[in-house]
């Protein structure tokens, strides 16, 4: 059961992680809490150790639904009738929770739309729902306006017509809409931990008809986290980066997806730092030249975190937000598997000094 809650060859060396220039951390002045049950979930049974969150004060957490239709829920989405929508992976699904009286609990979970295999993302563009996973983009709409069913489709873009799109570790497939430009953007991870592939580790930008594919970034490992800024209307991602370079290595990151742009996978990390060619790395020797002029496009991102906190959703405040929150953006956290200590598995918030800014003040704790 699920429930959720509301929060030319080249001799190269790698080098030492105390260099990194991490963003600094801010633990917040974060309080413990206990999430509000209501008696409808009451078979959630959360024990003592499973009932309290940390987070700001002034801030409550309660859950809004929970029940076994919920299984591995993934990316949510507001629907154009303020009703969350959530890609629910594991049963091919995609939910419905309609909150009519704004209570702040879902009334029931309804199947918007289901035959999905690997449903990640969910976004929507006026009353039409585009769904995105492993084998592409699929788009849908409604018969009955007053119903909460998107039953009528269109594959709009069919990853398996594409070269080494299918398979491999990294299956999820995010999805943004650019309604200025009137863009699609689709992440696309690699398929194993690091290695040379061609057509992966990238982030693509198509036509809203799923038409003009072009890939718009390269060196992305597993951009998972990805969204339009609302002010700038610029693109940003974050990223799943490699393991077995130790505790430190690399950082996940966070920055503007520049068009052209070049991250660092599957030979560097950080601002045009090598890795360490040591173990599995070593094939990726040698290293060329036109390795080192990929190099020299990468920038200094706009934050660092921990190293195998797997980051995930990512989203910038809106003009509603408190002053605290004003400027910047939350990032969940899944948490490390191969790092000790773990880190990761929290809600942080990115601090910057305006809309403008691209370097990140700091990465504050907001729900632990």
């Amino acid at each position: 059961m699920f429930a959720l809650v509301l929060v030319a060859p080249l001799t190269v060396t790698g080098q030492e992680p105390g260099t990194i220039p991490w963003t600094p951390k801010d633990g917040g002045d974060l309080v413990r809490n206990t999430i509000t049950v209501h008696p409808k979930y009451a078979a959630l049974a959360l024990s003592p150790t499973q009932n309290q969150v940390s987070i700001p004060r002034g801030w409550t957490a309660s859950v809004f639904f929970a029940g076994s239709a919920l299984d591995k829920g993934r990316f949510m989405s507001w629907g154009p009738d303020s009703v969350l929508f959530v890609a629910n992976m594991n049963r091919g699904n995609i939910l419905a929770l309609p909150d009519v009286n704004r209570d702040g609990i879902a009334d029931t979970s309804i199947v918007a739309a289901q035959g999905f295999s690997t449903g990640h993302d969910v976004r929507f563009w006026r009353d039409t729902m585009f769904v995105s996973q492993e084998s592409g983009v699929v788009k849908l709409w409604r018969t009955d306006p007053t119903k909460y069913v998107y039953d009528q489709r269109q594959i709009i873009i069919d990853k398996a017509s594409q070269v080494n799109q299918i398979g491999g570790n990294h299956r999820t497939r995010t999805l943004v809409i650019d309604t200025i430009r009137m863009k699609l953007y689709v992440s696309v991870g690699s398929r194993g931990n690091a290695d040379r592939e061609s057509n992966r580790a990238l982030i693509e930008e198509y036509e809203m008809d799923g038409s003009g594919r072009r890939v718009f970034t390269q060196g992305t490992r597993n951009a998972v986290g990805m969204t339009l800024h609302p002010r700038t209307g610029k693109l940003w991602a974050n990223n799943n980066g490699s393991d077995n370079q130790g505790n430190n290595v690399p950082p996940e990151w966070v920055d503007i997806v520049r068009d052209g742009g070049f991250y660092g996978y599957p030979f560097a990390y950080h601002f045009r730092r090598w890795y360490s060619f040591a173990g599995d790395y070593s094939d990726l020797l040698p290293i060329t030249q036109a390795d080192t002029s990929m190099l020299q496009k990468m920038t200094a991102p706009a934050a660092l975190v921990d190293a195998h906190c797997a980051p995930m959703a990512l989203v910038f405040t809106e003009n509603n937000a408190r002053a605290e929150h004003q400027y910047g953006a939350f990032m969940a956290m899944r948490g490390s598997w191969n790092r000790n200590p773990p880190s990761g598995a929290k809600i942080v918030f990115l601090a910057f000094d305006n809309d403008q800014d691209t370097i990140a003040n700091s990465v504050r704790d907001f729900c632990t």
